[in-house]
């Protein structure tokens, strides 16, 4: 008997903890939620375990023309994302600036309508990109309105039904790969975006920097701009402030010469009469590459970089530092024997000394924070890369850091070992060429980058947490479920390894959203409602 069948049927008979039902549980407004941080809590079933490669908890699948990376607004019985405009199968070059907006049923995954939205023809996008698209952006919606950003360069208001209200056009940022990793935010009337200062704006830098800034939700009025810049290699995040109100923490520095410096965070205040202040910047020593979810509560901000050995801590409440907490140095290591299937757990352990010494890399958008706890996936690659010899792992783990004992533990998953006609792959570094075709037939990939598992140099879907579950998905279309709140993280807390389909042939950089008992789910081919059947 495998790992893998030792370990799902746990997912049936693990309860959905009798949580107290959020009041907006059944909607997943924006792309983090109803809580606006990748969470939501409910007292409904959680659907732990599926396969839509087995057509296993899988209530309806809608097949999809083109790949897309957006996420799944949801609200009661509509789902709205987005896809790349269909690629012509004798297409010259595999880039495209325009998206298509879907609005589906949420009971039987039915089109309800559909609209074309261009962006600009100088800013293109490769179609399946290991790193984001111009349908990157996730849909908004309040149930009356529903609004839509190309990251190629326009966005926009549409009623329900698909009537457009408003839209405006911009100059993204030109020149550089298209990471552009951010997600717009809807708080109260205001809409937030990342854009560059407009070109007739003399404080417009010949290599722009990209700003937050907002937006009147109903008519697109431009209301201010933020001081600071951020890089669109990073996912900032709405919170609630200690003293009341809402800010979003974005962060700066990242590869390709990104000119948004010094490397660090800021803090924005994003409504009342300060909205657009930057209540603190801290800068990170003497470097720093923010390619991260920008996680962050009331009481502390916390810097994951991958140039560093330790997670920085700051109070929210003014940027200063609280602490640091290595996570090479006396670390706990739970490792899986592919041969044997066996677990062994290891205390007190500097990575640092294993033979051969462990980097360790947090996967870029693949951390989570449920306090007291901060997760992150680590890439995986070993292997000579750019003239270095590099072993960065733990292999296929998560790691866990307890802000509060400043324990750091790392749990390496049982996951499927690449092959390549028949050859056992040693690292990440392989393209497998089924993985980015699309429901046609089509393979829409430009780099032979995005077509790896998803544990190396590459943009996975946000990770989300329902209840204490967290949900991890990989470029390669698996989904790993854990316990968030084990007493231990070893095997106690794997709970599923899921699939969106045949692995080696399923390519998905999307994020999954949770509503009323359901997962929504996406990759390259097709939509999929998740439900945990009787």
């Amino acid at each position: 008997m495998s790992i893998l069948s030792k370990i799902l049927p746990l997912a049936a008979l693990l309860p959905a903890l009798a949580y107290s039902q959020d009041s907006g549980e059944k909607n997943w407004p924006q792309a983090a939620g109803p809580n606006d941080n990748w969470t939501v809590t409910t007292d409904q079933a959680i659907p732990l375990q599926w396969s839509a490669e087995k057509n296993k908890n899988i209530r309806w699948r809608l097949t999809l023309p083109e790949t897309g990376q957006s996420g799944i607004a949801v609200w009661e019985d509509r789902l709205f994302l987005t896809t790349m405009k269909p690629m012509a199968a004798n297409a010259a070059e595999k880039l495209g600036t325009d998206i298509v907006l879907y609005c589906v049923s949420a009971e039987n995954g039915a089109v309800l309508w559909q609209q074309d939205l261009a962006g600009d023809p100088e800013a293109k996008s490769i179609y399946a990109y290991g790193f984001s698209s111009s349908s990157s952006p996730t849909p908004i919606t309040d149930g009356t309105h529903v609004w839509f950003c190309n990251a190629s360069g326009q966005m926009g208001c549409w009623t329900m039904d698909g009537e457009t209200v408003w839209t405006r056009k911009w100059t993204p940022t030109l020149g550089r790969p298209f990471n552009k990793q951010f997600e717009p935010i809807k708080i109260g009337d205001t809409l937030l975006n990342v854009e560059p200062r407009d070109p007739s704006d003399p404080r417009r830098r010949e290599d722009a920097w990209n700003f937050l800034r907002g937006f009147n939700a109903k008519t697109g009025e431009a209301l201010w701009i933020a001081p600071e810049g951020l890089t669109h290699y990073n996912t900032p995040v709405l919170s609630t402030l200690p003293g009341g109100g809402h800010a979003v923490l974005s962060g700066r520095g990242a590869h390709h010469g990104t000119p948004e410096a010094p490397a660090g965070m800021t803090l924005n205040r994003v409504d009342g009469p300060d909205a657009g202040k930057a209540l603190w910047t801290w800068n990170a020593e003497p470097e720093g590459k923010c390619l991260v979810t920008q996680f962050w509560d009331e009481a502390f901000s916390y810097w994951l970089d991958e140039t560093r050995t330790d997670l920085v801590v700051l109070n929210t409440k003014d940027g200063s530092e609280a602490k640091r907490i290595s996570w090479i140095d006396d670390v706990t290591v739970t490792s899986y024997d592919e041969e044997t299937q066996t677990f062994t757990t290891r205390s007190g352990i500097n990575l640092s000394n294993e033979d051969p010494a462990i980097t360790v890399f947090p996967a870029w958008h693949s951390n989570m924070l449920i306090h007291p706890y901060v997760y992150f996936a680590c890439f995986d690659f070993q292997g000579k890369q750019r003239g270095k010899l590099w072993n960065i792992g733990p292999r296929h783990s998560i790691a866990r850091i307890n802000v509060e004992t400043e324990k750091v533990e790392y749990l390496q998953l049982p996951f499927p070992i690449p092959t390549v006609e028949g050859e056992t792959l040693k690292n990440t570094e392989r393209f497998y060429p089924k993985m980015t075709i699309n429901s046609r037939g089509i393979d829409v990939a430009d780099d032979d980058r995005s077509g790896r598992s998803g544990w190396w140099w590459c943009f996975n879907g946000n990770t989300i947490a329902v209840n204490q579950y967290l949900y991890f998905t990989f470029m390669c279309g698996r989904v790993q479920v854990i316990d968030g709140q084990a007493k231990k993280f070893d095997q106690s807390a794997l709970v599923a390894l899921n699939d969106l389909g045949p692995f080696g042939e399923t390519w998905s950089c999307n994020t999954p959203s949770y509503s009323r008992g359901r997962i929504y789910h996406r990759t390259l081919k097709e939509l999929l409602c998740i439900e945990q059947q009787p």
